[in-house]
């Protein structure tokens, strides 16, 4: 430590010899304290750079102060010395104009020491400071001698909140085999990708999206595109008989035979399925199943593409919200141009009524339908749900994968999403894909003959997690 911080000391000890020469008697109460502590540190303003866009889409950039950084709370460990904030301040703060200012115990002095740790300064609230990386402060006691150390860490988010960005893992050639895809999410963020293969259904499991297990179902082709999870159970139809597995995969059959050609969604109480007399419903884990209630006509239901999304209904407790989407047959209906979009509210709190289905109708007073895609996939993310498609079907001309849509209604309209995009080299000559979003906040695409696998988050979901 340089001849700077040691006349720091030699003052302390000037000013205390000076009182023992005045008064050593201490008779008015004066105490010179030994037990000190930092008790509160806080930044108060920042400089923060700000990135805006016009309305003819131009960039600008400017810098104003912001006191709302008071408002993050700095944590004190004084076992370890150690002051940081959890909450990272807003991206475009600058760590290196940073005021801040805290309060002692027992009227410790507060000095900090330069970036270079070889001399300091008194700490005074209205100098700026640069925080870009870790400084060290010191608190005096009024003895002059003894201090305690803490290292100072102010956390800045380095990305803007609604940035949201994709990577791209290494491609699978087990994946790039299948001839059709269908994956599923758990909540802890493992993914299950279910495709046939060889003639029979096949699942690839992961933790990262890195290493992929294959595990073989014993169940038809056609399977992977009937399954569902409900819970931290999985239901899959083949043929006419119902199977599930519970927190894994080995299947185990509930019913031999059940009245719904295809398995297509899942409550927190209730399965969903297609039957003839339209969409049937099991509230006892697919033993027993029955006609739903639906309040529109059934012509109007989706028999291709078929994709559901469930979410806790924000408005009532104890409730559901389900979306399920797809488009009508093209052989009977080629001139189609938005897929059909269903929802119900379930409400399964003690003597709640039951709901019924309800069509979401895309007509001349929705401009933002949902268009009608091939492989049609629907995923809720960040409190909106947003879809991805292939090419256009029938009448719609949309090119394949050209764009995501978002809907912040629940599903009845449909814009273009300004925040999130295909990636950049997503193979758009899949012949087959799928996509999911995680428990940990990711979305991820998985695609056939390429074997790509791409996994993307938003940053704000980032940080909370």
């Amino acid at each position: 430590m340089s001849k700077n911080i040691g006349h720091v000391g030699l003052l302390f000890a000037a000013a205390i010899l000076l009182v023992s020469c005045l008064d050593t008697d201490y008779s008015d109460g004066t105490a010179l304290y030994d037990d000190i502590a930092i008790t509160q540190f806080s930044i108060t303003n920042a400089k923060m750079t700000m990135h805006t866009t016009s309305s003819t889409g131009e960039d600008s950039v400017y810098t104003a102060d912001d006191q709302s950084v008071a408002d993050y709370p700095f944590y004190i460990d004084q076992q370890r010395g150690e002051i940081y904030n959890v909450d990272s301040l807003p991206y475009g703060a600058d760590p290196t104009t940073l005021l801040c200012e805290c309060y002692t115990k027992n009227n410790a002095m507060v000095f900090i020491e330069s970036a270079s740790r070889d001399s300091m300064r008194t700490l005074q609230s209205t100098d700026s400071t640069d925080f870009s990386r870790p400084r060290y402060l010191r608190a005096y006691a009024s003895n002059g001698e003894t201090y305690r150390l803490y290292r100072v860490t102010v956390n800045i988010h380095r990305a803007r909140a609604g940035q949201f960005g994709w990577t791209r893992l290494a491609d699978n050639a087990q994946l790039a085999q299948l001839g059709g895809m269908r994956m599923v999410a758990s909540a802890g963020g493992g993914l299950t990708v279910f495709g046939p293969e060889d003639g029979a259904t096949v699942a690839y499991t992961t933790a990262d999206g890195a290493a992929w297990t294959r595990t073989a179902t014993a169940m038809g082709p056609d399977a992977y595109n009937n399954i569902v999870a409900k819970g931290d159970t999985l239901f899959a139809l083949d043929g006419t008989r119902l199977l599930a597995a519970a927190g894994g995969l080995s299947f185990e059959t509930v019913a031999a035979a059940v009245p719904v050609s295809r398995l297509v969604g899942a409550s927190s109480t209730e399965l969903y399925g297609l039957g003839a007399a339209g969409i049937m419903v099991s509230a006892d884990g697919g033993r027993t199943w029955r006609a739903d209630a639906m309040g529109d006509d059934a012509a109007e239901l989706p028999v291709e593409d078929l994709t559901a999304a469930t979410v806790p209904f924000a408005a009532t407790d104890s409730a559901d919200y389900v979306l399920l989407a797809g488009n009508r047959s093209a052989a009977t209906h080629e001139a189609d141009t938005t897929a059909r979009v269903w929802r119900k509210i379930v409400e399964y709190a003690a003597g709640s009524e039951r709901g019924q289905w309800i069509y979401m109708e895309a007509d001349s007073r929705n401009r933002y339908p949902l268009p009608r895609l091939r492989g049609l996939t629907v995923i809720d993310y960040d409190g909106r749900k947003l879809a991805f498609g292939g090419a256009g079907v029938g009448a719609c001309h949309e090119a394949p994968f050209s764009r995501i849509y978002e809907s912040r209604d629940g599903g009845l309209t449909w814009k273009p999403s300004e925040t999130y995009a295909m990636p950049e080299g997503f193979d758009t000559a899949t012949s087959a894909f799928a996509a999911a979003a995680d428990g940990r906040g990711y979305i991820w695409i998985v695609c056939a003959g390429s074997g790509q696998v791409w996994r993307g988050r938003l940053n704000s979901i980032g940080w909370a997690n």
